[in-house]
């Protein structure tokens, strides 16, 4: 129900109510000396019963007597306030703060009755009669959604919103755990909004406001509005009381698939149409609607124009019997002391009609309990059927499968990754918008773009590829390939024969023998490789190669530094940190054959070699260890007992031992002796003995006390 003020409220129920019109045209107002009447027609429903997940649209019926040009298209909106003259201050009821009129009287709050775009019109006579639809008839629009999917139905009504620039209030909630999984082909905007609504147990309309609103139904809910008997002219109940205990969900209409919850017959059943609901979506409803009751209604009544369609109202029956009058026991009957039987109904239909006076009509229908349960089809609606069952339909998606006049038969996945065309001009496999497959009629061939993969097959005549890349088996008999042969990996069976050629990419094979010239710029060998006799030449890159016996010059773990080496031609095994900085042995002295170990650091050289038989020399800028031990110049050291350094009893590991245990010995300079007694040399402590200048002391002898070593 649209807000009003509590004055407005109450002058609405006055008998002697008086209105004034307006209406906002295309930016200009026209009031009631141009408007003749106007009607305006509210719904939820589209047939006789209940339902959820519609998209309504409202239509405004307006006459005007002008001579204006309206143009296409143009909004309109119709205003209602009530006429306040003769109505001041010391008049009212109210508090001050709630009467909105001015304080001499005049017209109330103008109440917008909504939002309208103009269709069509006609003229009789000098009066223009215009038909106009709310903002929702923008949504009867082709949606071809730009979201990434699964998106939530969150994202998808926000976007469908964004695009049509609708602006939406609170009541709309959306849960966020809903998604629709794939693009939703060939379906309009208005229908996305109905199926995001009913799976949210929901209607869409626009507000009168022009915003667009979700009406939402519970089984709890209260009327927010009552209807007195003075308020209506006649109220006729159409069936019983309608209650819901069961809900059935239609996902696909091709083959009558459905989900359901609840239990109940025909009569209390609920049934709707949604291509994206789920079980949990239909659980959720059921326990929203359960038990939810109205009572099936047409009334015709005074105009409140507060009331909104969906709005749950409450009104009172007078049904004729009272307790003084009854015929039946009393623990039998089931109605009030006076008579008067409260019921509670929806607004599922309305009619607001301006003739000077506000009229409104309100309808609740249903379908009665033997309507429900036995379906009688007339003869030509069975053959309708049929053909809606049976026949292919132009422009019908049939799993993504639909023929048309323009295209042929189309397959087309609902996100439009990927779609096929046939018809008699083309045969086209398309990913995305762009050819994959396709026969190009002016070349007279078959055309691929993309990867071409096969598990197994036999491709005969030539197999000719100026570039490209062979995934998997590539299996043939004999034959040549001419051209770039490259493989990422795989394996090769049976004979492969080239001439001449390079393999780019990973040669696998399990067995066989290459015969010819086998020549690769470079690449990896993956596998085993099996050759009786032959020769590699060019660059051979491994992660691993096992192998018995491996001969040549250089060997070495790295092109650059650091890196280790077998020289064949130096003959010498290294380790190499830099060009100045190595570990090097080798077998020969310069050319002598001499064995040596070489130490390099910064081009500092420590060498260890065979001096001659009987010694054995270490030179680092000309230190020598022979059979005698000395220095030469401050730059050689002789040893004379080789066997002193050799051996280990009484020899220098002794001698060097008892050196150490020597120096270990040795007072260390720096550090305290321990502590010597005190003394006085024989003279007693306090003595006072005389200095040679004639003055005194008192002597005291030395207290325990330490030297320093140095």
């Amino acid at each position: 129900m649209y807000p009003i003020s509590p004055l407005y409220a109450d002058y609405l129920r006055r008998k002697d109510r008086e209105f004034l019109v307006k209406a906002n045209i295309a930016g200009i107002e026209y009031d009631n000396r141009v408007i003749v009447d106007f009607e305006i027609d509210n719904s939820l429903v589209l047939g006789d019963e209940f339902a959820i997940g519609t998209t309504t649209l409202s239509k405004l019926t307006i006459k005007l007597r002008t001579n204006d040009i309206i143009p296409s298209s143009a909004k309109v909106v119709p205003y209602l306030a009530l006429s306040m003259t003769g109505v001041s201050w010391d008049d009212a009821e109210f508090a001050w703060q709630d009467a909105d009129f001015p304080w001499s009287g005049g017209p109330s709050s103008w109440l917008p009755l909504g939002e309208f775009y103009v269709d069509s019109r006609s003229k009789v006579n000098d009066v223009w009669e215009f038909t106009c639809y709310d903002k929702l008839v923008f949504a009867d629009a082709a949606y071809i959604s730009s979201l990434p999917y699964p998106a939530t139905m969150k994202a998808v009504w926000d976007e469908i919103c964004t695009r049509l620039g609708y602006t939406y209030d609170s009541s709309v909630v959306i849960n966020p755990a809903y998604q629709i999984q794939a693009g939703p082909a060939g379906y309009s905007m208005r229908q996305i909004l109905g199926y995001i609504a009913s799976a949210n147990n929901a209607s869409v309309f626009a507000g009168k406001d022009g915003t667009i609103k979700f009406k939402r139904f519970s089984a709890a809910e209260t009327p927010v509005f009552n209807i007195t008997g003075s308020d209506y002219i006649r109220a006729v109940q159409i069936n019983p009381i309608k209650t819901y205990t069961r809900v059935v969900v239609t996902y696909n209409t091709e083959d009558g698939l459905t989900y359901e919850a609840g239990s109940g017959d025909e009569n209390h059943t609920l049934y709707v149409e949604n291509p994206f609901a789920t079980q949990a979506m239909v659980n959720n409803l059921h326990a929203q609607l359960n038990g939810l009751s109205y009572l099936p209604v047409a009334m015709d009544a005074m105009g409140f124009p507060q009331l909104e369609h969906g709005d749950c109202i409450g009104f009172s029956v007078d049904e004729g019997l009272t307790w003084e009058n009854a015929t039946i026991p009393w623990q039998d009957m089931d109605i009030p002391w006076d008579g008067i039987v409260h019921y509670k109904t929806f607004i599922l239909h309305k009619v607001y009609s301006f003739k000077g006076g506000l009229k409104m009509s309100i309808e609740a229908p249903s379908k009665s309990e033997q309507q429900s349960e036995f379906v009688v089809e007339g003869t030509l609606s069975q053959q309708v059927n049929k053909i809606n069952r049976d026949a292919v339909k132009q422009g019908r998606s049939y799993y993504g499968a639909t023929i048309t006049r323009t295209e042929g038969l189309i397959v087309e996945r609902e996100d439009h990754a990927s779609k096929v065309v046939l018809n008699s001009d083309e045969m086209t496999f398309y990913k995305g918008s762009d050819k994959a497959i396709w026969f190009d009629l002016p070349s007279n061939r078959y055309k691929f773009k993309g990867t071409l993969e096969a598990a197994d097959g036999v491709f005969s005549g030539s197999l000719s590829a100026a570039t490209g890349t062979f995934a998997g088996s590539l299996s043939a008999a004999t034959g040549t390939f001419a051209g770039n042969l490259s493989a990422a990996g795989g394996t090769f069976t049976g004979a492969l024969s080239a001439a001449t050629g390079t393999f780019a990419g990973s040669l696998s094979a399990a067995t066989g023998t290459f015969s010819g010239n086998l020549s690769a710029a470079g690449g990896t060998f993956t596998g085993t490789l099996v050759a009786a006799n032959g020769s590699f030449s060019g660059t051979i890159t491994a992660a691993t190669i096992n192998g018995g016996t491996i001969t040549g010059a250089v060997i070495r773990t790295a092109s650059s530094y650091p890196y280790s080496i077998m020289d064949t031609t130096g003959n010498y095994f290294g380790a190499y940190a830099s060009a100045n900085n190595y570990i090097k042995v080798s077998p020969f002295y310069f050319s002598s054959p001499r064995p040596v170990l070489s130490f390099t650091n910064g081009g500092f050289d420590v060498t260890f070699d065979h001096f001659a038989p009987g010694y054995f020399k270490i030179s680092a800028l000309e230190l020598h260890l022979d059979a005698n031990v000395f220095i030469t110049d401050n730059q050689t050291l002789w040893v004379n007992d080789w066997s002193r350094i050799i051996t280990n009893s009484g020899n220098l590991e002794t001698e060097l031992t008892n050196i150490g245990y020597q120096i270990m010995s040795k007072a260390s300079a720096g550090v305290s002796t321990g502590q010597s007694g005190g003394h006085n040399h024989g003279i007693p402590d306090g003595t006072v003995l005389r200095t040679a200048d004639g003055g005194t002391v008192t002597y005291f002898s030395a207290p325990n006390h330490s030297h320093a070593q140095v």
